[in-house]
C-alpha cells in the first residue's frame, strides 16, 4: 500500500468544488475511490464543519 494525496474537482452550476485528502491505497484508482468515499462520509455531517480559509479577488 502507498500513501496518496488525492484532489477531486467538481464543476457545479455556481462554482468549482475541490476535495483534497490523504489515503492509503494499492493503486491510483483505489485512492480516488477511497477519497470519494471519505468525501461522502464528510458531506453527511456538513452541519459539523465550515470553511476555514479563503481567497477573494476583486474582478
Amino acid at each position: 500500500m502507498s500513501a496518496y494525496k488525492v484532489t477531486l474537482k467538481s464543476e457545479l452550476p455556481r462554482g468549482t468544488f475541490y476535495w483534497v485528502t490523504n489515503v492509503n491505497a494499492d493503486s491510483e484508482e483505489e485512492a480516488v475511490a477511497s477519497a470519494e468515499n471519505l468525501f461522502l462520509e464528510q458531506i453527511n455531517t456538513a452541519n459539523d464543519w465550515d470553511f476555514s480559509d479563503y481567497d477573494a479577488e476583486k474582478l
